[in-house]
């Protein structure tokens, strides 16, 4: 056997057997070669691609645990408000959008915080003042909360007459009228109104997204379900065309869930692009919105947030969701979210435990430390996202001020063992692997403030988090998160190792089942 492509550079598996090597070779989209120099390259044959890259480490490829692959496409082409200092320069920024486009044209967008902006709230007239001919719509940071202008209310339909859907808030003036800002899904009310993108604008954005993802390193990501059944039929497609430079890990709606089980839909299903994930589910809201479910009121006044699918809802559906064959995959931020996940979860794990699905929870932002043990006594998988700690530190600081301990405790949950799978929720935040690896190492938020570094990382513990914790997350730890021979040959080629430094630190090649998805 003879292989396709040698690599040689010092080679971080990731593997406990054989943590360091010199070289690796591939054929055929499997790993067939790790060792010395010279062990390796007794696979080379006359057609072999043989590339030395001096100073360079080699590391599995990277999963990103927690996306939403479609929306991050459609995002390449938005406004993009996440590191717009004040409310003025972003109104500048709208204005701007707004003037490029003919009356009538949709603008869209993402990114505001209103912690950033120093804004307690925010009213459609500063939008209708810049746009009184095009519907506006913008998402905050978080996607847990939304903008609207007149336009854009009442092409939904909505108005003082409207009532909050179920799980959502219209906020409203003194006199009852929609402000334009919306809580959770009240924001769904106008995601409605916003025209759908063709197939093609779809297959565009998806292959848009791809690249941009292979960019960074990224082989796989687990895709979240916070999109249209359009969004996910299109990721299906495109994901399960050899082409596609990403494996895709999907989940469904747990609202579908009778729909998956009347059908036999079930989790693992698929081929080796694209693949049926667990159930989603949501808890609670955001910090950003204050909907995050906290356990004692936010120190600014707003409340203690929101439950979404609460405790007792959980429960139920988690027992459908393991009949049904799927993991229960939780959004939970707050406290009293991350705590009602966990008792659901221990309620219900004479259904999914003999299954042998892993459960796991998205964020685990805050956490009591009565509940810190719990996820690896339970075998719960803590999928989180440390880039997040960056942005997030001023708000927390400011809301919950009293309890900075339970936030991005990361440090904590690894030593009393639960599995740790990282990944950055875009369009929230970047899927900039690198960046999310300083700051689960350096914990420091964009002032360059430390926030609880006690709960910083090593690099080599941070690095599993993106390959071997989110490989196990999604039963993919026999092909899938470390370089060994007869794993999938997916890797990335870093200019230096991270663990001697993070600093100027770059993405060289990126290599999907043995083909180059990405070449600085």
């Amino acid at each position: 056997m003879t292989a396709d492509l040698i690599l040689v550079a010092r080679v971080r598996t990731m593997d406990a057997g054989r943590p360091l090597a010199d070289a690796v070779a591939i054929t055929a989209e499997r790993v067939v070669g790790l060792g010395s120099v010279e062990e390796v390259l007794a696979l080379r044959g006359p057609r072999t691609e043989v590339r030395t890259l001096p100073g360079a480490c080699i590391l599995p490829g990277f999963h990103d645990s927690h996306v939403h692959l479609a929306m991050h496409g459609l995002s390449l082409d938005r406004l993009r408000l996440d590191h717009v200092a004040t409310l003025p320069e972003a109104l500048d920024a709208i204005a701007a959008e707004v003037a490029g486009r003919p009356p009538g044209t949709w603008v869209l967008g993402s990114g505001f915080s209103l912690p950033r902006w120093g804004c307690t709230t925010l009213h459609r007239e500063a939008l209708d003042r810049i746009a009184p001919d095009h519907p506006v719509y913008l998402r905050s940071q978080d996607h847990h909360a939304g903008w609207a202008n007149g336009a854009a209310l009442a092409a939904a339909g909505v108005s003082a007459q409207t009532p909050d859907p179920t799980s959502g808030v219209i906020v409203r003036d003194g006199s009852g009228e929609p402000t334009g800002y919306l809580l959770e899904l009240a924001g769904a009310l106008v995601d409605g109104a916003v025209p759908a993108p063709s197939e093609g604008d779809l297959e565009r954005s998806l292959a848009a997204a791809g690249a941009d993802l292979a960019s960074y390193g990224i082989t796989t990501v687990h895709h979240m379900s916070y999109e249209s059944p359009r969004h996910w039929r299109a990721i299906a497609t495109s994901a399960s065309g050899s082409a596609f430079p990403l494996r895709v890990w999907a989940c469904i709606p747990h609202a579908d869930l009778e729909h998956a089980a009347a059908i036999g839909l079930a989790q693992g299903q698929g081929g080796d692009g694209f693949v049926v994930g667990g159930a989603k589910f949501f808890a609670d809201g955001a910090l950003g919105s204050r909907t995050a479910w906290m356990l004692e009121p936010y120190a600014t006044g707003e409340g203690s947030g929101m439950s979404v699918d609460a405790p007792d809802v959980l429960a139920e559906r988690y027992r459908l969701a393991a009949e049904a064959g799927f993991a229960s995959v939780t959004h939970a931020i707050g406290d009293a979210a991350v705590r009602g996940v966990l008792d659901a979860l221990e309620a219900t794990a004479d259904a999914w435990r003999p299954r042998g699905l892993r459960p796991r929870i998205e964020h685990v932002q805050h956490i009591h430390p009565d509940d810190v043990p719990r996820l690896a006594e339970l075998g719960v998988t803590a999928s989180m996202q440390p880039i997040h700690l960056t942005f997030d530190a001023p708000s927390i600081r400011g809301a919950l001020g009293d309890r900075l301990d339970r936030a991005y405790r990361i440090a904590d949950l690894q030593r009393t063992g639960a599995v740790l799978a990282f990944g950055s929720d875009t369009t929230v935040a970047s899927p900039d692997v690198i960046e999310g690896l300083r700051a689960a190492v350096r914990r420091l938020d964009r002032t360059g403030e430390a926030f609880g570094p006690d709960q910083a990382l090593d690099v080599a513990t941070a690095l599993a988090g993106w390959t071997t914790g989110a490989a196990y997350a999604i039963g993919r730890e026999g092909r899938s998160g470390r370089l060994r021979v007869g794993f999938d040959a997916d890797l990335v080629v870093l200019d230096h190792d991270p663990v001697d430094d993070l600093d100027s630190l770059e993405v060289l090649v990126c290599v999907q089942r043995g083909r180059v998805t990405y070449e600085a």
